[in-house]
């Protein structure tokens, strides 16, 4: 069965995005030693927020190539092109679905309270979080990194641009 991940970068105060909802800050960091492409050559299914994928659509092109997409939705998705489906919005759909693409990994990407939803539903196996050198104190996406139920830190590695990777299995 494929593996279920949150793959994603935050501040050292917990924060994904800053004040005005940008990632655009985690950028410099991103080197790769992370092991972001090693990551993305395992994935068969990318679950992504509505939120997130419409503004994928407003740009036009799928960022992840032929892998397929998840969203949760209601409604009908704008149509660009890409291998993309549109599920209910129940946790335990969204999972199946992706888990129906193949058995790579499936790749919780962006938006923390999709990710959230899944992990208190017990779906998300794993959690890969790059810590990045920086305080923002304030953001629009916080993970407490320090009160993760039901997950135990892995493993913990330090990069020389000084990231930590934190790597929490549930356990």
């Amino acid at each position: 069965m494929a593996e279920v991940v949150f793959f994603q970068a935050l501040s050292e105060d917990g924060f994904v995005t800053d004040a005005n909802g940008s990632a655009a800050w985690q950028g410099p960091y991103f080197i790769p030693e992370l092991g972001f492409h090693d990551f993305i050559a395992g994935v068969t299914a990318v679950i992504t927020a509505r939120a997130s994928y419409d503004k994928i659509a407003a740009s036009g092109t799928w960022p992840y190539g032929p892998v397929p997409g998840i969203v949760p939705s209601e409604t009908p998705l704008t149509d660009i092109g890409a291998p993309v489906t549109a599920v209910a919005d129940d946790p335990a759909a969204i999972v199946a679905a992706a888990r129906g693409k193949g058995d790579g990994t499936v790749w919780v990407q962006g938006d923390t309270d999709l990710a959230f939803r899944l992990i208190h539903a017990g779906l998300v196996d794993r959690l890969d979080l790059f810590v990045m050198p920086v305080t923002l104190g304030h953001g629009t996406e916080h993970i407490d990194r320090h009160h993760l139920p039901g997950f135990t830190l892995a493993t913990s590695t330090n990069f020389a641009n000084g990231v930590t990777r934190l790597v929490y299995v549930r356990g």
